[in-house]
């Protein structure tokens, strides 16, 4: 017979995937027929949201019978006649192979705690369905059970998504618990039956639907746990955001961009968070571009309009595993989304700002044990920190527009105390306070790392 199909969770649990249904047929383990549970509510919230719903430590309303059921003796079963017993009640469907495997189990638990306990399978579909059903399924021609058909009243008091879905009601009617078939266990049942207590884990169903042609991550903002593990996206200029670039290295590598020139994205791909090589913009070169292609001198509103022209500013954001270097991954994206871009590092002769002992000899280490950096109204106070950090600092902000990169090759390599009153973006006004305190600032030229940009085709962007 024709069938439509669907994944099975696991292999062997049944969720509905359609609103279409299916013609009854074998089918091997694994693999499911289309269910519709069909309950009433709105998308994407948990069926215990719903008001008409029960809950586990309800009273079952009294007065509920069924007037449709299979291998049962009387025109109706009624749930107030199973009082003094514990009742199950299990949601499936003739079209999922994980339901039609509980009802020979479910059969075996009522022939042994009959006494005790009562099972009643209970389905949406039409007794011509279940009827079908059996007669086909030689596992099914011995079953005993009482199986109410055709039923869909209880969907307003259990709704539900994934299939089996069992209640579990103490003699007095009260719901005891809300489980999966996989967890009605020989050991659970007599748990129960000895402490009146329920051993069975709680089973949860929440769905949220989203189109087919909804973007998983940027379009669903009802996921609010998007559990993502890796992500890289690549965006144009984006109206009424600041330019901004943040990073953050706490649970998981996470680097954003927002309407940022291409240079800042390959000036931090390929800087790393390196305190000495350092690629600001005089320690690039750029080859082959037109005039303001990378970046711009204009500013406030030359600024906006030259953002808007659509191809000067982008965002980037890399989702990545602590495990995994993002700086390579943004490399390659870079390669990927730009490829009339060529980037190199490549080891040039140039000339910097050389940061220097005026004397031969150890320069004194901190005193401090505490860690600190300051900025002053004019100038910085450090107190046990890295040489090499202010460094960056100046290469990265203060100087960062200077014709020459500082590098440093004092061979301080350990924490010191340094205080320094002068304007920092002013190199005379630097060189003066360090000389004051043992250092120089001298112009000279040594071999370092460039990073060098090429462009080596016209840019195709968004083009086919």
């Amino acid at each position: 017979m024709k069938k439509t199909l669907l994944i099975c969770l696991l292999g062997y649990l049944c969720v509905p995937t359609s609103t279409s249904t299916a013609q009854v047929a074998d089918s091997p383990p694994g693999t499911d027929l289309v269910y519709q549970s069909g309950f009433p509510g709105q998308e994407g919230e948990s069926p215990s949201a719903y008001l008409d719903t029960l809950t586990i430590g309800d009273q079952i309303p009294s007065g509920i019978e069924f007037s449709e059921v299979l291998q049962f003796d009387s025109d109706k079963l009624r749930l107030d006649d199973y009082r003094g017993k514990y009742v199950i009640l299990e949601f499936w469907a003739p079209t999922c192979t994980a339901s039609i495997a509980s009802l020979p189990q479910l059969d075996a638990i009522q022939r042994k705690y009959g006494d005790r306990i009562a099972v009643i399978p209970v389905s949406v579909f039409e007794e011509e369905r279940v009827s079908l059903l059996l007669e086909n399924y030689k596992s099914l021609q011995n079953l005993t059970l009482p199986l109410v058909v055709n039923s869909k009243r209880l969907l307003a008091y259990f709704p539900h998504f994934v299939i089996p879905h069992l209640i579990v009601l103490d003699p007095d009617g009260k719901i005891l618990a809300i489980t999966g078939m996989e967890d009605l266990t020989e050991s659970n049942l007599n748990t129960l039956l000895a402490t009146g207590v329920s051993p069975f884990r709680i089973k949860t169903d929440k769905k949220i639907r989203i189109g087919s042609k909804t973007k998983l991550i940027a379009e669903t903002p009802e996921i609010q746990h998007k559990n993502i593990w890796f992500q890289s996206a690549f965006t144009g200029y984006i109206p009424d955001l600041r330019g901004s670039l943040t990073q953050d290295y706490s649970s998981m590598s996470h680097i954003r961009l927002i309407n940022m020139p291409l240079i800042n994205h390959f000036q931090l791909a390929y800087s790393e968070r390196d305190l000495v090589d350092y690629f600001g913009r005089n320690r690039m070169e750029l080859l082959g571009f037109e005039e303001e292609e990378l970046w711009t001198d204009g500013r406030g509103m030359d600024y906006v309009d030259w953002m808007a022209k659509g191809d000067h500013v982008f965002g980037y954001e890399l989702i990545a595993p602590l495990s995994m270097n993002p700086y390579v991954l943004m490399r390659e994206d870079l390669k990927r989304f730009l490829p009339h871009i060529q980037a190199s590092v490549v080891s040039k002769k140039k000339k910097v700002y050389a940061l220097v002992k005026q004397q031969e000899g150890d320069f004194p280490k901190a005193e401090e044990e505490e860690k600190s950096y300051k900025m002053l109204s004019v100038g910085v106070s450090m107190t046990n920190y890295p040489l090499q950090g202010f460094v960056y600092h100046l290469n990265t902000y203060f100087l960062a527009t200077s014709e020459y990169p500082i590098i440093n090759l004092t061979g301080i390599d350990y924490p010191i105390d340094l205080t320094l009153v002068a304007n920092l973006s002013d190199v005379e006004s630097l060189r003066t306070a360090l000389r004051q305190n043992g250092l120089d600032l001298k112009e000279q030229y040594a071999e370092i790392p460039v990073l060098v940009l090429e462009k080596i085709s016209p840019p195709k962007l968004l083009m086919p």
